[in-house]
């Protein structure tokens, strides 16, 4: 299970690898500015988080220098070609998971009306 700041990160390089035919070069500036409105992450956060991703068996990352500074070559891998049908389902569980809630609270609530409707005539 992939943390909040690993998703975000996850979705960026997916949709960029997508594009270039599973594959990319980021540096971490650029991951950076793709998570800014929400989350301002450092260089060594995006280390970790890359590390993770690579240790999930998600991507698999050859370091690199550009003119000394970082910069990732990143492919993906089985399961993070994956991700996007991932991220699918685990929405598709979230809404199972509130509809039966719903549902149950509303099956719960009748049948106490019912109840309580039968005790008040005895």
């Amino acid at each position: 299970m992939l943390s909040k700041k690993e998703q975000m990160v996850m979705q960026y390089i997916y949709e960029v690898s997508t594009a270039k035919k599973n594959s990319c070069i980021l540096s971490p500036l650029d991951i950076a500015h793709a998570v800014q409105p929400k989350y301002d992450l450092k260089e060594i956060e995006i280390n970790e988080i890359i590390n993770g991703l690579v240790l999930d068996n998600y991507i698999s990352v050859v370091y690199s220098d550009k003119n000394g500074k970082t910069v990732y070559c990143i492919n993906l891998k089985q399961k993070g070609e994956a991700f996007e049908r991932e991220l699918k389902n685990k929405k598709k569980t979230w809404a199972y998971y509130i509809t039966r809630t719903v549902i149950l609270a509303v099956i719960s609530f009748t049948v106490g009306i019912i109840l309580k409707t039968l005790f008040h005539l005895i």
